[in-house]
């Protein structure tokens, strides 16, 4: 179900590039997978109010609760522009406000989702350090090189002033090959992926250097 989810992302942030109608398609998907992947992971909600707070739970909660509500408002918004799919659905003299905010959620959305990601591949990426270094390192590395132009492509593809509605309509070079598209988009999702990384490692860290002085001013 992540990998499927992981496949959309990007093809969603295409959009007339793979045509309306395919976009309002995949979108209900990857809205039907959100869902699926809270039932799973409904746990999530009774854990919320238990338990002590350490900087990397906090962290992880507040991204969890932004993107829960970013996933929401997205398709809502999506289903009031519908021109397939929702047309039975209607609603008067929004269109243009709406579209603005679908378009802003979209590129806050496509970002939360990778740092998410990340920090959730942490304890992989731990294991595999653990078990086999030299494959680690060899990937850090490529992920480094990578995330490198996907800061790049990040600015590139005109990331900030669409999250920062500075701009009202996304603009899509239809003479470019549809791979360098995705390949920049793919840069991109590894770039956030590896914030999310870094940013748990880092307040890790911080959690074990705070309880080591707690135990230190104890004794």
């Amino acid at each position: 179900m992540d990998i499927v989810m992981t496949v959309v992302l990007p093809m969603l942030m295409a959009y007339s590039l793979i045509g309306e109608s395919f976009h309002e398609i995949i979108g209900t998907l990857m809205f039907v997978l959100f869902i699926l992947h809270h039932i799973l992971n409904r746990k999530w909600y009774g854990s919320i109010f238990k338990g002590k707070y350490n900087a990397r739970r906090s962290f992880q909660t507040l991204l969890d609760v932004l993107l829960t509500i970013f996933m929401v408002a997205q398709p809502i918004s999506g289903i009031l522009l519908s021109k397939h799919l929702y047309t039975f659905i209607k609603v008067q003299g929004i269109s243009a406000a709406v579209r603005e905010i679908h378009m802003c959620l979209a590129y806050w959305g496509f970002v939360l989702l990778c740092i998410h990601a990340g920090t959730h591949l942490m304890a992989q990426f731990k294991s595999l350090k653990e078990k086999k270094k030299a494959v680690f390192c060899s990937l850090a590395a490529i992920g480094t090189a990578i995330s490198a132009y996907g800061i790049y492509a990040f600015i590139k593809r005109q990331f900030p002033d669409y999250m920062l509605r500075k701009i009202a309509f996304v603009f899509f070079d239809y003479s470019e090959p549809r791979f360098l598209f995705f390949l920049d988009y793919l840069a991109i999702m590894i770039l956030f992926i590896s914030v999310g990384c870094l940013v748990v490692t880092g307040l890790t860290y911080l959690d074990r250097k705070r309880m080591m002085r707690k135990g230190g001013k104890a004794k």
